[in-house]
C-alpha cells in the first residue's frame, strides 16, 4: 500500500487528483453543464469551501474529455513576478497575468500590448465547418481584485471592462471564482462595464454536507483499511458539530493529520475520537495565530490572547474585530480560521474550533514560518501590501540558491516592488541580480524584458547613458524587441525622435504585429503632428488602459480634424488619467489646446514640466513653455 497521503490537507486539489476528489460530483456535474451554457457563470463561496478544488479537479477534468471545446489553463489577476513592471509602466497587471496564464505559450512581448478580446481572437480555433470553436477560460481568485481600495483602481475598471467586452464576443464561456463577501462588488463591476446583470449565471458553493463529507473521507481511502474509513460517520459529526455543514478545509487538515498518527492495519475505528480530534485543531490554530504574527511583525501571544478574547467566548453572535487591521483579519481567513460573516464581520469557520481557541493558552507554542512561497508574495504585491510582498519575495531569494530561475522571479519582484515604491536605485540594483538568475537559467526572453527595464529606469537620470546600455543589450539580444523598444524610448528621450522612430521601423519590418512597438511609434508620429500614420499605428492597438497612447490618439486626431469644436468631456478627462507623467500631460494640454481650452493647457503644460513619473523630456520643454505663454 501506497504511504502517500491520499489527503491534500491546506492546499487546493489539483488536476492531477481527480482521483483523490470526492463529495463534490453533483456540483461538479452541475457546473460542468453550466459553464459551458452560459457567456459569464460567477462561482462563489466562503473562503476555503472549495472553489478552486471544484474547479480543478471536478470540473476541467469533465470537460476535458469533451470534444470540440478549448479549454484554458485557470488564470487568475494575480501580478507575475517574472515581469518587469518598469519595463511598461502603463501595463494592466490584471490583464497581463490574466493572459500569462491562459496562454502560457505566448510571447510576453505581444501578451503586454493585447487586450483580452484581442489574444482570445487570436487563439480561437475553427472546427471542419469553419466555426469557431467554443473556448472556456475561468479567472480564479479574482477577490485579488478588491482586497486594496485605491490600489490599481484604474485597472481593474478596465480589467472589467475587457472582460465584459470578451464575454460579449466570439466563442468565449467566462467563469469567474470569487468569494461571496465580494460577490457584489465583482457584479458592480461588471455592471459598470457594461454587463446586464441577467447575463450572469450565479453558481454558489457550499460547506460540504455531511453525506458528501463522509463521502471526502471514505473515498480516497479505497481499499486500504484505515481506521479513517470506520471513523468517517464519527469523525464528520465530531467536526460538524451541531451544525449541518462540514468546512472542507478543515476536514483535508485533520484526516491529512490523522492518516499521518493513525496505524492503517487496525480498521477498526478511532477510539476516543474527539480527544484525538483536539490537538490536531489545537496545533492548526497555534500554527497559523504564529504565522501570522511573524508576517504582520506583531507578538504571536499577544495575537493569540486577542484571538481567544475574541472568538472563544459561548456567544453566537458576529464578534467585534475593529481593533484588528483587516490585512491580518484577512490572512487569518485565508489561514482557514475564519470566515467572513454574511453581514460583515468575521466568525470562526468551524463551531468545533469553539472550544479549541477557549483553552489556547497564554503562550503560544512557537511555529516556524511558513516555507517562503512566490504566489504569496505575488498576491501580497497584488493586495497592495508591498512592505508584506517584499518581506515575502526576499525570503524566497535567500531560500532559492540552487534554483536560479525562481531566484530571478524573486529578485525580479522585489525590483518592482522598490519601482513600485518610487526607488530607483534599489529597483536597477535587484533587477541587474535577476538578470544574472535568468542568464544563467539560459532564459534570454526574461532577459531581455529586465534589461529593457534597467534602460527605462536610467532615462529618468541620464538618457544618453540609457541609450548607450540599450545599445549593448542588444547587441547582446539582437533579436529582443523589448529591447529594441526600450531602445527607441531612450533615444526619444534624448531628443532624437526620428532615430527612435528608424529603430521601431526596423522592429516592426521584422514583425509588424508588435503591440508596444506600434503603440510608441503612433505616439511618436503624433508628438510630430504626422496625424495620418499615427492613426493607423494607434488604431491596430489597444489603448484603453493606456492614459499616454490615449492621449495620442487624442492628439492626432485633432490635428487631423484641425481646430473645430470645443474640448469634448472625453479630451477633458484625460487629463485625469495623467497623474504625473510629463508626456502624457503634455499631449492631453496640446488636445485641449486644439480644443479652445488655453487656460486649461497652461496649467497641464505646467505640471508636465513639473512631472516625476515619468518626467517631461528636455526637448519637450520648449513646446510646453510656448502653452503656457500663449
Amino acid at each position: 500500500m501506497s504511504t502517500r497521503s491520499p489527503f491534500v490537507g491546506s492546499r487546493p486539489f489539483d488536476t492531477d487528483d481527480e482521483a483523490l476528489f470526492h463529495g463534490r460530483d453533483e456540483e461538479a456535474a452541475a457546473l460542468a453543464q453550466l459553464w459551458p451554457d452560459r457567456r459569464l457563470t460567477v462561482l462563489h463561496g466562503p473562503s476555503g469551501v472549495g472553489k478552486s478544488s471544484l474547479l480543478r479537479a471536478g470540473v476541467l477534468p469533465r470537460l476535458g474529455r469533451r470534444p470540440r471545446v478549448d479549454v484554458l489553463p485557470i488564470g487568475g489577476p494575480a501580478f507575475r513576478a517574472d515581469f518587469p513592471l518598469a519595463a511598461l509602466p502603463d501595463l494592466n497587471p490584471f490583464t497581463f497575468a490574466l493572459l500569462t496564464s491562459w496562454y502560457p505559450d505566448e510571447s510576453p512581448t505581444r501578451a503586454s500590448g493585447s487586450s483580452v478580446s484581442g489574444l482570445v481572437r487570436r487563439n480561437t480555433r475553427t472546427d471542419r465547418y469553419g466555426d469557431p470553436v467554443p473556448v472556456l477560460a475561468a479567472v480564479d481568485h479574482a477577490d485579488l481584485l478588491f482586497r486594496a481600495a485605491g490600489h490599481w483602481d484604474r485597472h481593474r475598471i478596465r480589467f472589467a471592462a475587457e472582460l465584459a467586452e470578451a464575454a460579449a464576443q466570439h466563442g468565449l464561456h467566462l467563469l469567474i471564482a470569487v468569494r461571496t463577501e465580494n460577490l457584489d462588488g465583482l457584479l458592480g463591476l461588471l455592471a459598470g462595464a457594461g454587463m446586464p446583470d441577467e447575463a450572469v449565471a450565479r453558481f454558489p458553493l457550499q460547506p460540504l454536507r455531511p453525506a458528501a463529507a463522509r463521502q471526502a473521507v471514505r473515498g480516497p481511502l479505497g481499499g486500504t483499511g484505515h481506521p479513517l474509513a470506520a471513523s468517517a460517520p464519527e469523525l464528520v459529526d465530531e467536526l460538524a458539530a451541531g451544525e449541518t455543514h462540514v468546512d472542507p478545509a478543515l476536514l483535508q487538515m485533520v484526516c491529512r493529520r490523522l492518516w499521518g498518527e493513525l496505524s492503517p492495519e487496525s480498521g477498526t475505528g478511532i477510539a476516543h475520537l474527539p480527544r484525538a480530534l483536539d490537538p490536531i485543531l489545537r496545533d492548526h490554530c497555534l500554527t497559523a495565530l504564529a504565522r501570522t504574527a511573524y508576517e504582520y511583525e506583531r507578538l504571536p501571544s499577544g495575537l493569540t490572547e486577542w484571538f481567544r478574547e475574541t472568538f472563544g467566548g459561548r456567544s453566537g453572535g458576529v464578534p467585534q474585530t475593529r481593533d484588528m487591521p483587516g490585512t491580518v483579519l484577512r490572512a487569518l481567513e485565508d489561514a482557514r480560521l475564519l470566515s467572513a460573516g454574511e453581514r460583515g464581520g468575521y466568525r470562526l469557520r468551524q463551531a468545533r474550533l469553539r472550544p479549541v481557541v477557549r483553552d489556547l493558552g497564554p503562550d503560544p507554542a512557537s511555529a516556524p514560518p511558513e516555507p517562503p512561497r512566490l504566489d504569496a508574495a505575488e498576491t501580497a504585491f497584488t493586495s497592495g501590501e508591498p512592505e508584506l510582498a517584499r518581506r515575502r519575495a526576499r525570503a524566497v531569494a535567500a531560500g532559492a540558491a540552487g534554483d536560479a530561475r525562481l531566484r530571478g522571479a524573486a529578485e525580479c519582484l522585489l525590483g518592482t516592488i522598490a519601482y513600485h515604491r518610487g526607488g530607483t536605485a534599489p529597483a536597477v540594483e535587484h533587477y541587474e541580480k535577476a538578470v544574472n538568475a535568468f542568464g544563467a537559467a539560459g532564459d534570454t526572453v526574461r532577459v531581455g524584458m529586465l534589461l529593457a527595464a534597467i534602460g527605462r529606469l536610467r532615462m529618468d537620470e541620464d538618457a544618453a547613458e540609457a541609450v548607450n546600455r540599450l545599445r549593448a543589450a542588444l547587441t547582446r539580444l539582437p533579436g529582443d524587441l523589448f529591447v529594441r523598444t526600450s531602445l527607441a524610448q531612450a533615444l526619444w528621450y534624448a531628443g532624437r525622435t526620428q532615430a527612435a522612430i528608424a529603430v521601431l521601423d526596423d522592429a516592426l519590418s521584422q514583425d509588424g504585429g508588435v503591440p508596444e512597438a506600434l503603440r510608441l511609434r503612433g505616439e511618436l508620429l503624433a508628438d510630430l503632428n504626422r496625424a495620418e500614420p499615427a492613426l493607423r499605428d494607434l488604431d491596430r492597438v489597444d489603448h484603453g488602459d493606456r492614459p499616454s497612447t490615449r492621449a495620442a490618439w487624442a492628439l492626432a486626431r485633432r490635428t487631423r480634424d484641425g481646430p473645430c469644436g470645443l474640448a469634448s468631456t472625453e479630451e477633458l478627462e484625460l487629463a485625469a488619467d495623467a497623474d504625473d507623467s510629463g508626456p502624457v500631460l503634455l499631449r492631453v494640454a496640446r488636445v485641449l489646446r486644439l480644443g479652445g481650452a488655453a487656460d486649461t493647457a497652461a496649467g497641464l503644460a505646467r505640471r508636465a514640466v513639473n512631472a516625476r513619473r515619468p518626467p517631461l523630456p528636455r526637448h519637450l520643454h520648449k513646446e510646453a513653455e510656448r502653452l503656457m505663454t500663449q
